[in-house]
């Protein structure tokens, strides 16, 4: 006679070792490892702010080295920044360059996306190509300059928007949240109620839309806040400049790189620089810090939506 094999009796409620509760070693390993992560990313955050706050006899005796906890506050690095000098003028710059740039982005953005998302619009295929090509084979530094010379924007606010004033993945994420997240049912039942591709656009698609189109837009205005590299190439002769090649110059200045002028930045018994420098760092992420909170609820709605099913 044979003997019966049975299986193990496994434990009630098991679950698998990666789903199991666990240990105090690991908890404390966790919360330690979340702690220098915070601490990594906060410490010099707060240290930008502070010494932004330092006055000039709490700098002198840290040797201009950035302060954790400041012993004399002073505001005198943000009152010459605010006080309608040549650092107002530039926050004002790139405040505008923000924002018209973002709005004309969006406008032609959002137009592209639609066009490009209805199957039977006029030569559908060969723009989608288009911008296909220009998104895997972007032009490099010396073509983009020929173009933007040619083209007589030189020197001028213009060569710092249209430039980057329609993105190739900006437009394809848009796009296919246009095809995959609003129903053909709807924009069919407008067209038979006498809707034309306008009021469609405006009343159906775009209130649909708002989680995307506010992830579309803070890219957009991310990249116009943080432009530098397309100022240094194409305006080089504009007095004026956005606020951050003032940083950079100003950090040119300190380190005694020749070309290098912080005198339009900095009157005389100004702030300290390093306080300066500071406090224009933190006015440039205040921004952005600002906007975030706001739009951060929309990104995994807007983006996994809008790309994986395309």
């Amino acid at each position: 006679m044979t003997a019966l094999i049975t299986p193990a009796k496994r434990r009630k409620n098991a679950r698998p070792v990666w789903d199991e509760e666990p240990s105090w070693f690991g908890k404390a390993t966790k919360a330690l490892f979340l702690v220098c992560y915070a601490a990594a990313i906060v410490v010099p955050i707060w240290a930008v702010v502070a010494t932004s706050f330092a006055s000039e006899e709490a700098l002198s005796r840290a040797g201009g080295n950035l302060l954790l906890i400041p012993t004399e506050v002073s505001l005198r690095a943000y009152e010459e920044i605010f006080n309608g000098g040549a650092l107002t003028k530039s926050l004002l710059l790139t405040l505008g360059l923000t924002a018209g740039g973002t709005l004309l982005s969006m406008v032609l953005t959002i137009g592209a996306a639609y066009g490009l998302s209805r199957p039977g619009s006029l030569l559908h295929r060969p723009l989608l190509m288009l911008v296909l090509f220009t998104f895997l084979f972007g032009p490099g530094m010396y073509p983009s300059y020929i173009v933007v010379q040619k083209l007589g924007l030189l020197d001028t606010y213009w060569s710092l928007i249209l430039p980057m004033a329609l993105n190739a993945f900006n437009l394809i994420v848009l796009r296919s949240f246009f095809m995959n997240s609003v129903p053909n049912e709807l924009i069919d039942a407008a067209k038979m109620d006498g809707a034309g591709e306008f009021r469609i656009l405006f009343r159906v698609v775009l209130p649909m839309s708002k989680a995307i189109l506010a992830v579309i837009a803070l890219f957009y205005a991310v990249g116009y806040w943080n432009i530098y590299f397309s100022a240094v190439l194409y305006t080089p002769g504009l007095e004026t400049q956005p606020i951050q090649v003032v940083l950079q110059r100003m950090l040119m200045s300190t380190q005694g790189i020749p070309g290098a002028d912080l005198g339009q930045y900095q009157a005389a018994e100004a702030a300290p620089d390093a306080a300066l420098k500071m406090a224009v760092v933190v006015c440039t992420i205040v921004p952005i810090v600002i906007m975030y909170p706001f739009i951060q609820k929309h990104f995994t709605k807007a983006i996994i939506t809008g790309a994986i099913k395309g």
